[in-house]
């Protein structure tokens, strides 16, 4: 894009220019009446938008990155003016700019300021300027509404005022406004460009606008001058030389100034000019050049100005100028500048005096000038100041050259002083020799350390005469840095050098150099510190997460178990059984189980079946999901390592655990068909477990029914169970649930349909069950119908009832022999010898007839039907019951804690306490023991029973003792005289 500039200039010339992109990132300003190229601008990124002032002095442009730039064409310099600028525009005919920077609207009505900016904050975007009628307004676009804003007129009318050179018109403009930085702006603009043009009134008022009323005063002064020459018929003013001075004067040019009013033999003004503006050197060469007899005063003059404000340095140079060397010493000296007063006193005109010499060098002492100071003392001979001088400067190097000539001895100690005010200096390169120099090799190792030549410092440490734990110590810090800069072969040999093997193992550790390490350690250290320094090397770097270096650490001094620890810590269990199963195999089993039980606990029931399968327990991974109700992984886990029929059996638990008809399906599911069966029947459900029976499994129905016979008899059902029985082909049962009822006529019946064989067995039952109620006649009957006559003699002579006996015996004789009745006939004769224990009949008669049909549930409660009320011999009495108890022990197990505890209270109420409590004893009733010890006096009995098996009863043994002893109840026999020896 271009854009051209075309007007008359205030002079009249014609001014064309335009302005134009030669490329994406270049414009050209070009004069079209001349034809040459105003301006060149290059810039960093694409020019998107420019454009030029009417007067074609300032350019406009903006980039791709939305940054306003303004070009000053005459001075050639550029400034940004705006960031983010979405529109900008020159006010039509005027030297105005409006841009917008987002909610901002920007105008600059001087743009040869272009600092002051107005703002006003908006809500849409510019669309246009439009000026006319005497307004100028910005139209926004907010949207729903089209907003103007109006500037002020005014300020843009002054930039019209002054391109077309209306200075008065811009004063009159000026002058209605009110000051703001805008208008401010404007003035100076205004002033320049009256100064420019010779409008001197004009710029005068500018000045006074502006508040410069020193300026103001000054342009008065030069319009009077120009006035006064207009009356004395100059026809312009501004060539009056009095004009031209003081012009040249406001713009600092003061030798034209000087050079216009020597021109025209204005010596005085002139000299008065530089007065003013007390630069009296070039006053006092005017004087002198025009030799004027007041030169001299003006000297004096000049002079004391500067003693009067403090120059003593000027007045020195002064007289120093004049050849007075004394006073301008002395000027020196006072003014704070003795160094330039040494200068002064060592020419060879001046004639030196002690005095002045003393002086001289004090002052350069108090100054800080210790080395000028130290040089004045050596020309003057004075050695030993010179040298206190240098030390006090720090000028070393002057120093020892002076005491190698004067003082050989302070050598040293200068040097070492010297390296010492180099370290202070961050010199340590250069302290380093001066050290070696001064004997210091401690103080040179440590500097070259510092200055990090660490060759050099090696070097010292090598050749130095030092004490070996001082060699060590630095030896060390020179590994350190090796190691640092990962050269670690070297720090190796110094870390040895240093005595020090433990670092340099620890160092090939960090950088994993395990063998290099290990290699390092065995060779120079003891087997228990190799080992105490793994260990500590380990457990640094477990404590840091390294966990695979620590574990090689603890390999190598031969302890896993620490590895092994650290992997348990850490929870790290694959790492701790590859450890276990490579160094401890005998406990790899036992750390599964403990692993897998741990998980276990901590809910990792698929790590814990792992670690169980592992450790060769599956079932416990079994029992874990099942104890979890996670069914199917306990059974996934029983087939992988059990096989088929340990899955079954799993699911079969599983279905137990859910019971019912869920149970059984789930049997079902897993093909479990005989198992289902089992478990319907046991859970009652007789209907499932046929159905599944006939469809499935027809083997199994006999079964099923047996079960269900015997559930219906347990309900009392005996009808319904006789038919299940008999379906299951059972009659025995059907036949023995009768007997047990004592149904004497179904049993029969299901005999003679179904089990003839059985029939001798019912009436034997009948028999026993007639011998219970005592009806000897009716049992002998059902035993002869059994075929059984024998039983009924047996009967008849347990219960003494000899006549009886033989009877039977003689009528059966084809079935007991002949010699049958004699026998009973002897046995009688016997009997009747004897006493009879127990009266008329034998109370133990029922009793074995049971226990010889293994009936022994009822042989002990025919046995147990023997009272103290029926038999008086308690001899008798108490083998009967210990026959209850003997049957009890060896064939029914169910019934010894009550056959036990009947028997031991019946022992008590017929005072036999000593058996009774061994009763007690012998199914473990020790307190029930221990009273029936007390109350029966067996104090020695129930304190040793106490003491040997319920050590918690001896209080109580003892309470009772002194409860009856001393005379408390009185209840229960008294005590025993064993037991009363015994105290």
């Amino acid at each position: 894009g271009a854009l051209a500039a075309l007007m008359t200039a205030p002079d009249g010339s014609e001014n064309k220019k335009i302005a134009y992109l030669q490329d994406r990132k270049s414009i050209r300003v070009l004069d079209l009446v001349t034809g040459i190229s105003v301006a060149t601008v290059d810039h960093d990124s694409k020019v998107d938008w420019l454009e030029l002032n009417p007067s074609a002095t300032k350019l406009l442009f903006r980039d791709k990155r939305r940054n306003l730039h303004l070009f000053d064409i005459p001075t050639q310099q550029r400034c940004t003016l705006l960031s983010y600028c979405s529109y900008v525009q020159w006010v039509p005919m005027s030297d105005v700019v409006v841009a917008q920077n987002r909610d901002n609207l920007c105008v600059w009505y001087s743009i040869e300021a272009p600092e002051r900016v107005t703002i006003f904050q908006i809500k849409g975007d510019v669309e246009d300027i439009e000026r006319s009628g005497g307004r100028t307004e910005v139209i926004v676009d907010e949207g729903i509404n089209t907003v103007s804003y109006r500037l002020d007129e005014a300020l843009i009318e002054f930039g019209t005022c002054m391109d077309s050179g209306d200075l008065v018109r811009a004063v009159v403009l000026l002058e209605q406004l009110e000051v703001s930085p805008e208008t401010e702006a404007m003035w100076t603009t205004l002033c320049n460009a009256a100064l420019a043009a010779w409008k001197i009134p004009i710029a005068e008022r500018c000045c006074a606008a502006l508040g410069d009323s020193a300026k103001a005063h000054f342009l008065r002064k030069v319009n009077e001058a120009a006035e006064d020459a207009r009356r004395a018929g100059l026809e312009d003013p501004s060539q009056h030389y009095l004009v031209r001075a003081r012009m040249a004067m406001l713009e600092k040019q003061f030798s034209v100034a000087e050079s216009t009013l020597l021109e025209q033999g204005h010596v005085d003004e002139a000299m008065e000019m530089y007065q003013e503006l007390h630069r009296w050197d070039e006053a006092i060469a005017i004087a002198e050049q025009k030799g004027r007899p007041e030169t001299e005063e003006l000297k004096t003059s000049y002079y004391q100005w500067l003693l009067d404000t403090g120059q003593e340095e000027k007045a020195a140079q002064l007289k120093e100028r004049e050849g007075d060397v004394d006073t301008a010493i002395r000027l020196y000296l006072q003014g704070g500048l003795p160094a330039r007063a040494a200068a002064l006193a060592q020419m060879p005109s001046y004639r030196q005096t002690p005095e002045m010499m003393e002086t001289i060098a004090a002052a350069l002492s108090k100054a800080g000038l210790h080395d000028k100071a130290g040089s004045f003392f050596e020309r003057l001979g004075m050695a030993e100041r010179a040298l206190e001088a240098y030390r006090r400067g720090f000028a070393y190097r002057r120093a020892v050259d002076l005491a190698r000539q004067k003082f050989p001895r302070e050598v040293v100690a200068l040097e070492h002083e010297w390296g010492m005010y180099l370290v202070s200096q961050k010199q340590l390169d250069a302290a380093i020799n001066h050290f070696i120099e001064a004997g210091q090799y401690v103080k040179a190792i440590e500097a070259a350390i510092q200055a990090r030549q660490w060759s050099k410092a090696v070097q010292i440490v090598d050749t130095a005469t030092l004490e070996p734990p001082v060699a060590e110590r630095f030896y060390k810090v020179v590994a350190q840095h090796f190691e640092e800069t990962k050269n670690l072969d070297s720090a190796e040999k110094f870390f040895l050098k240093a005595r020090a093997p433990q670092e340099a193992v620890e160092m090939y550790t960090r950088a994993n150099k395990w063998d290099k390490a290990h290699k390092v350690a065995v060779t120079y250290m003891s087997e228990d510190k190799v080992r105490m320094l793994y260990v500590a090397q380990a457990q640094r770097l477990e404590g840091g997460g390294r966990l695979k270096e620590a574990e090689k650490l603890y390999l190598m001094v031969k302890e896993p178990d620490l590895a092994i620890n650290m992997y348990k810590k850490n929870k790290l269990y694959d790492h701790m059984i590859r450890l276990v199963g490579q160094h401890r195999k005998d406990l790899l089993a036992e750390t599964h189980l403990h692993l897998a039980q741990q998980l276990e606990t901590e809910g990792k029931f698929k790590d814990a079946e792992r670690h169980y399968v592992d450790a060769g327990d599956w079932k416990s991974a079994v029992n874990m999901y099942r104890a979890h109700d996670m069914w199917d992984d306990a059974i996934r886990v029983a087939k992988a390592q059990g096989g088929v029929n340990a899955s079954k059996q799993v699911a079969y638990a599983w279905a137990v655990s859910l019971g019912g008809e869920a149970g059984a399906k789930l049997l079902t599911k897993f093909g479990l068909i005989e198992q289902a069966i089992d478990y319907a029947t046991e859970s009652n459900a007789f209907d499932q477990a046929f159905q599944l029976a006939r469809t499935s499994m027809k083997s199994k129905l006999p079964e099923v029914h047996l079960k269900h016979a015997m559930y219906l008899e347990d309900e009392g059902r005996f009808r319904e169970a006789e038919e299940e029985f008999i379906n299951a082909k059972k009659p025995k049962e059907a036949i023995d649930m009768y007997v047990h009822q004592q149904d004497w006529a179904a049993a029969l019946r299901i005999c003679e349909n179904h089990d003839p064989g059985s029939r001798e067995e019912v009436l034997l039952a009948r028999a026993r069950a007639e011998l219970d109620k005592k009806n000897l006649p009716q049992a002998e009957g059902f035993f002869v119908d059994a075929r059984k006559p024998e039983l009924a003699v047996k009967m008849y002579r347990d219960a003494r009832m000899w006549d009886d006996a033989i009877r039977v015996a003689r009528t059966h004789e084809g079935t007991l022999g002949m010699g049958a009745a004699y026998e009973l006939q002897q046995e009688r004769a016997r009997a009747m010898a004897a006493p009879d224990p127990g009266g008329d009949q034998d109370a133990m008669a029922p009793g074995r007839m049971w226990e010889e049909s293994r009936e022994y549930s009822k042989a002990i409660d025919a046995y147990l039907k023997v009272t103290n009320r029926q038999v008086r011999d308690v001899e008798y009495l108490e083998e009967v019951w210990e026959k209850a108890v003997e049957l009890a022990m060896n064939h029914v197990h169910a019934r010894i804690p009550e056959v036990v505890s009947e028997v031991s209270r019946r022992l008590v109420e017929v005072q036999r306490y000593e058996q009774a409590a061994e009763f007690l004893e012998g199914i473990d009733a020790h307190k029930e023991a221990v009273d029936v010890y007390i109350k029966g006096g067996l104090w020695d009995k129930a304190r040793q029973l106490a003491k040997t098996a319920a050590p918690q009863l001896a209080g109580h043994v003892e309470s009772e003792y002194r409860r009856i002893m001393g005379g408390g109840s009185s209840s229960g026999p008294p005590p025993s005289a064993a037991a009363c020896d015994g105290l």
